[in-house]
């Protein structure tokens, strides 16, 4: 079996699209299938995933976390972009979640991870 090297896309909001739900399910089955996972770049609402001050009720899933742990345990990259995090309120890497699970980055790491991976796969 020849391992694929994947990224990821996600630009749906953590809170009114599943999204970020569906990638992260992608991403474990992408591991769990020896593939390798490249980079996961959160662009368009998605970028709300890493905003500090959105506070999920106990009786809820919290996303967040889920990719956090997620991130720590395979050491993977999670992007946000810059722009999309301006946009939203997210102005500084002080604004995102206190574990800094999440770099705010450029859309030149969405470039370069297109170019290191051999699949780019979005998830809206």
């Amino acid at each position: 079996m020849n391992t694929t090297t994947i990224s990821l896309l996600v630009q749906g909001s953590p809170f009114s699209s599943n999204a970020c739900e569906q990638a992260l399910e992608f991403a474990k089955a992408a591991i769990r299938n020896q593939h390798k996972l490249y980079r996961v770049f959160f662009y368009k609402d998605a970028v709300l995933i890493a905003n500090r001050s959105h506070k999920v009720p106990s009786d809820e899933s919290n996303i967040q976390h889920k990719w956090i742990e997620f991130a720590s345990q395979q050491n993977i990259q999670l992007c946000v972009c810059v722009g999309a995090c301006e946009r939203r309120g997210i102005h500084n890497q002080q604004d995102t979640d206190s574990s800094d699970s999440f770099e705010i980055v450029g859309l030149g790491q969405l470039t370069e991870a297109m170019f290191e991976s051999d699949r780019l796969v979005t998830f809206q």
